[in-house]
Protein backbone atom coordinates (compact mmCIF):
# COMPACT_ATOMS: atom_id res chain seq x y z
CA UNK A 1 0.00 0.00 0.00
CA UNK A 2 1.29 3.15 -0.72
CA UNK A 3 2.12 5.40 2.41
CA UNK A 4 0.01 8.64 1.24
CA UNK A 5 -3.61 7.92 0.08
CA UNK A 6 -4.55 7.42 -3.67
CA UNK A 7 -7.46 9.31 -5.23
CA UNK A 8 -8.77 6.64 -7.81
CA UNK A 9 -11.20 8.14 -10.48
CA UNK A 10 -13.36 5.78 -12.00
CA UNK A 11 -15.46 6.38 -15.12
CA UNK A 12 -17.33 5.40 -18.32
CA UNK A 13 -19.22 7.16 -21.09
CA UNK A 14 -22.06 8.19 -20.78
CA UNK A 15 -24.48 7.05 -24.40
CA UNK A 16 -21.48 5.20 -25.52
CA UNK A 17 -23.94 2.90 -27.46
CA UNK A 18 -24.69 5.70 -29.35
CA UNK A 19 -21.09 6.33 -30.91
CA UNK A 20 -19.42 4.85 -33.27
CA UNK A 21 -16.17 2.76 -32.51
CA UNK A 22 -14.14 5.91 -34.20
CA UNK A 23 -15.94 8.44 -32.27
CA UNK A 24 -15.76 5.84 -28.90
CA UNK A 25 -12.00 5.70 -29.44
CA UNK A 26 -11.78 9.71 -30.23
CA UNK A 27 -13.67 10.65 -26.93
CA UNK A 28 -11.32 8.18 -24.93
CA UNK A 29 -7.98 9.86 -26.34
CA UNK A 30 -9.46 13.05 -25.49
CA UNK A 31 -9.61 11.68 -21.27
CA UNK A 32 -6.31 10.62 -21.60
CA UNK A 33 -4.70 13.20 -23.17
CA UNK A 34 -6.39 15.48 -20.04
CA UNK A 35 -5.23 12.95 -17.35
CA UNK A 36 -2.01 13.38 -18.59
CA UNK A 37 -2.36 17.01 -18.60
CA UNK A 38 -2.56 17.23 -14.76
CA UNK A 39 1.02 15.27 -14.70
CA UNK A 40 2.07 18.67 -13.16
CA UNK A 41 -0.40 19.83 -10.83
CA UNK A 42 1.02 19.10 -7.65
CA UNK A 43 4.71 18.33 -7.56
CA UNK A 44 4.71 15.21 -4.83
CA UNK A 45 1.75 13.42 -6.52
CA UNK A 46 1.84 10.02 -8.21
CA UNK A 47 2.77 9.45 -12.03
CA UNK A 48 -0.03 10.64 -14.46
CA UNK A 49 -1.76 7.17 -14.97
CA UNK A 50 -4.68 6.36 -17.12
CA UNK A 51 -6.19 2.87 -18.33
CA UNK A 52 -9.20 2.42 -20.64
CA UNK A 53 -11.57 -0.98 -19.65
CA UNK A 54 -14.49 -2.85 -20.60
CA UNK A 55 -14.78 -0.57 -23.87
CA UNK A 56 -16.29 2.45 -22.36
CA UNK A 57 -14.84 2.33 -19.00
CA UNK A 58 -11.87 3.67 -17.94
CA UNK A 59 -9.53 4.57 -14.32
CA UNK A 60 -7.02 6.94 -13.86
CA UNK A 61 -5.36 8.90 -10.76
CA UNK A 62 -5.59 12.49 -9.64
CA UNK A 63 -2.71 14.03 -8.45
CA UNK A 64 -3.58 14.29 -4.70
CA UNK A 65 -7.48 14.24 -2.43
CA UNK A 66 -7.77 17.55 -2.77
CA UNK A 67 -7.21 17.91 -6.55
CA UNK A 68 -9.61 15.61 -7.34
CA UNK A 69 -13.60 17.09 -7.36
CA UNK A 70 -11.51 19.59 -9.53
CA UNK A 71 -9.59 16.91 -12.06
CA UNK A 72 -13.63 15.52 -12.33
CA UNK A 73 -14.16 19.08 -13.45
CA UNK A 74 -11.66 19.47 -15.87
CA UNK A 75 -12.18 15.85 -17.03
CA UNK A 76 -15.71 16.98 -18.30
CA UNK A 77 -14.42 20.30 -19.90
CA UNK A 78 -12.23 19.02 -22.08
CA UNK A 79 -14.40 15.93 -22.90
CA UNK A 80 -17.60 18.35 -23.34
CA UNK A 81 -15.31 21.00 -25.15
CA UNK A 82 -15.85 18.51 -28.13
CA UNK A 83 -19.12 18.50 -28.53
CA UNK A 84 -22.29 19.15 -26.56
CA UNK A 85 -23.45 14.81 -26.57
CA UNK A 86 -20.30 13.99 -24.90
CA UNK A 87 -20.19 13.46 -21.34
CA UNK A 88 -18.60 11.04 -18.57
CA UNK A 89 -19.50 9.43 -15.03
CA UNK A 90 -17.01 9.96 -12.80
CA UNK A 91 -16.67 8.47 -9.40
CA UNK A 92 -13.62 9.48 -7.24
CA UNK A 93 -12.34 6.89 -3.95
CA UNK A 94 -9.71 8.63 -1.47
CA UNK A 95 -7.94 5.85 0.71
CA UNK A 96 -4.61 3.51 0.57
CA UNK A 97 -3.63 1.82 -2.13
CA UNK A 98 -2.03 -0.61 -3.73
CA UNK A 99 -0.02 0.61 -7.79
CA UNK A 100 1.01 -1.60 -10.11
CA UNK A 101 4.45 -1.66 -11.51
CA UNK A 102 3.17 -1.32 -14.70
CA UNK A 103 0.93 1.85 -15.84
CA UNK A 104 -1.88 -0.63 -15.90
CA UNK A 105 -4.18 0.88 -13.50
CA UNK A 106 -6.43 -2.55 -13.59
CA UNK A 107 -4.36 -4.50 -11.66
CA UNK A 108 -4.52 -1.77 -8.67
CA UNK A 109 -6.00 -2.99 -5.45
CA UNK A 110 -7.15 -1.38 -1.74
CA UNK A 111 -9.56 0.57 -0.70
CA UNK A 112 -9.12 3.47 -2.92
CA UNK A 113 -9.66 1.35 -6.11
CA UNK A 114 -12.72 -0.80 -4.44
CA UNK A 115 -14.14 2.75 -3.12
CA UNK A 116 -14.06 3.88 -6.71
CA UNK A 117 -15.48 1.25 -8.41
CA UNK A 118 -18.55 1.00 -6.25
CA UNK A 119 -19.21 4.36 -6.03
CA UNK A 120 -19.39 4.62 -9.87
CA UNK A 121 -22.00 1.30 -9.71
CA UNK A 122 -23.96 3.12 -7.13
CA UNK A 123 -24.55 6.48 -8.70
CA UNK A 124 -28.13 7.20 -9.35
CA UNK A 125 -29.60 7.63 -12.84
CA UNK A 126 -29.13 11.81 -12.17
CA UNK A 127 -25.53 11.94 -10.92
CA UNK A 128 -22.58 11.71 -12.88
CA UNK A 129 -19.89 12.70 -10.43
CA UNK A 130 -19.54 11.19 -7.42
CA UNK A 131 -16.78 11.27 -4.47
CA UNK A 132 -16.01 9.55 -1.23
CA UNK A 133 -13.26 10.77 0.83
CA UNK A 134 -13.45 8.96 4.56
CA UNK A 135 -11.93 11.89 6.73
CA UNK A 136 -12.53 14.45 4.42
CA UNK A 137 -12.71 18.06 4.83
CA UNK A 138 -16.46 17.40 5.60
CA UNK A 139 -19.52 15.38 6.71
CA UNK A 140 -19.85 12.80 3.76
CA UNK A 141 -23.19 14.11 3.64
CA UNK A 142 -22.18 17.83 3.26
CA UNK A 143 -19.16 16.69 0.82
CA UNK A 144 -21.92 14.49 -1.64
CA UNK A 145 -24.15 17.97 -1.88
CA UNK A 146 -20.98 20.14 -3.05
CA UNK A 147 -20.09 17.18 -5.78
CA UNK A 148 -23.72 17.19 -6.43
CA UNK A 149 -24.10 21.20 -7.26
CA UNK A 150 -20.74 21.32 -9.17
CA UNK A 151 -22.54 18.04 -11.11
CA UNK A 152 -25.23 19.86 -12.15
CA UNK A 153 -23.55 23.16 -12.85
CA UNK A 154 -20.89 21.71 -15.16
CA UNK A 155 -23.29 19.75 -16.77
CA UNK A 156 -24.80 22.65 -18.55
CA UNK A 157 -21.62 23.66 -19.98
CA UNK A 158 -21.91 24.27 -23.76
CA UNK A 159 -18.86 23.12 -25.58
CA UNK A 160 -17.86 26.55 -25.84
CA UNK A 161 -18.05 27.61 -22.12
CA UNK A 162 -16.02 24.18 -21.61
CA UNK A 163 -13.41 25.01 -23.28
CA UNK A 164 -12.74 28.13 -21.33
CA UNK A 165 -13.57 25.98 -18.06
CA UNK A 166 -10.78 23.34 -19.01
CA UNK A 167 -7.97 26.51 -19.36
CA UNK A 168 -9.76 27.98 -15.96
CA UNK A 169 -9.71 24.70 -14.10
CA UNK A 170 -5.90 24.36 -14.34
CA UNK A 171 -4.09 25.26 -10.93
CA UNK A 172 -2.05 28.62 -11.62
CA UNK A 173 -4.71 29.31 -14.38
CA UNK A 174 -3.55 32.34 -16.60
CA UNK A 175 -5.28 35.30 -16.38
CA UNK A 176 -8.50 35.82 -18.75
CA UNK A 177 -7.11 38.07 -21.26
CA UNK A 178 -4.44 34.92 -21.88
CA UNK A 179 -7.44 32.14 -22.28
CA UNK A 180 -9.47 34.55 -24.41
CA UNK A 181 -5.71 34.84 -26.53
CA UNK A 182 -5.49 31.12 -26.71
CA UNK A 183 -9.01 30.94 -28.51
CA UNK A 184 -9.06 34.16 -30.71
CA UNK A 185 -11.78 35.54 -28.46
CA UNK A 186 -11.25 38.46 -26.51
CA UNK A 187 -11.27 38.47 -22.30
CA UNK A 188 -15.18 40.35 -22.07
CA UNK A 189 -16.19 37.15 -23.93
CA UNK A 190 -14.22 35.06 -21.25
CA UNK A 191 -15.93 36.15 -18.48
CA UNK A 192 -19.10 35.91 -20.18
CA UNK A 193 -18.45 32.27 -20.20
CA UNK A 194 -17.45 31.78 -16.67
CA UNK A 195 -20.49 33.76 -15.69
CA UNK A 196 -22.67 31.43 -17.46
CA UNK A 197 -20.86 28.35 -16.17
CA UNK A 198 -21.33 29.17 -13.30
CA UNK A 199 -17.53 29.84 -12.39
CA UNK A 200 -17.92 31.60 -8.95
CA UNK A 201 -19.69 29.34 -7.13
CA UNK A 202 -17.27 26.49 -8.32
CA UNK A 203 -14.10 28.00 -7.47
CA UNK A 204 -15.97 28.35 -3.58
CA UNK A 205 -16.52 24.86 -3.96
CA UNK A 206 -13.09 24.01 -5.36
CA UNK A 207 -11.34 25.86 -2.59
CA UNK A 208 -13.85 24.23 0.44
CA UNK A 209 -11.88 21.41 -0.46
CA UNK A 210 -8.30 22.38 -1.24
CA UNK A 211 -8.15 25.93 0.80
CA UNK A 212 -8.09 29.37 -0.23
CA UNK A 213 -11.39 31.65 -0.72
CA UNK A 214 -12.43 31.07 -4.21
CA UNK A 215 -12.13 34.57 -4.80
CA UNK A 216 -9.40 34.89 -7.23
CA UNK A 217 -9.60 36.21 -11.04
Amino acid sequence: MTPDPLAVLTGDLVGSSRLGGTALDAAMAVLGEAAGATANWAGDGPPARFTRFRGDGWQCLAPSPALSLRMMLFLRARLRARGADLDTRISAGIGPGRLPATGDLSAGAGPAFETSGHGLDSLGRAARLGLDWPGGPAAPAVLAALVALCDEVSRRWTPRQARVFAARLVPDAPPQAEIGAEFGISQQMVAKHLRSGGDWALRRALAALEGGTGDDE
